[in-house]
């Protein structure tokens, strides 16, 4: 049985996560993500969360990961990733 990655958040942080999952027009993939952490921190399990948001477990602790190294700015796009225009 593994260990649960549960992230210790702050009031301030919870109601940052909680605003970006439900008033956050910037994308699907972030609300997700901030679904993801809030998920995390109640004690769930990355395969329970997965379950939940539509992604896998893996990705679900490389995103706990990325939000504890920079904060709410980590669950963004960064720039140059996903699809390319077409031209």
């Amino acid at each position: 049985m593994g260990r649960v990655n549960k992230p210790q958040l702050t009031v301030v942080q919870r109601d940052e996560l909680e605003q970006g999952f439900t008033q956050c027009a910037a994308s699907h993939c972030f609300r997700m993500r901030c679904h993801a952490i809030l998920l995390k921190a109640e004690g769930r399990k990355s395969k329970e969360v997965g379950e939940l948001t539509g992604m896998c477990a893996l990705t679900v602790n490389n995103w706990v990961a990325r939000y504890k190294d920079g904060g709410i700015d980590g669950l963004y796009t960064k720039p140059g990733r996903g699809r390319k225009p077409a031209k």
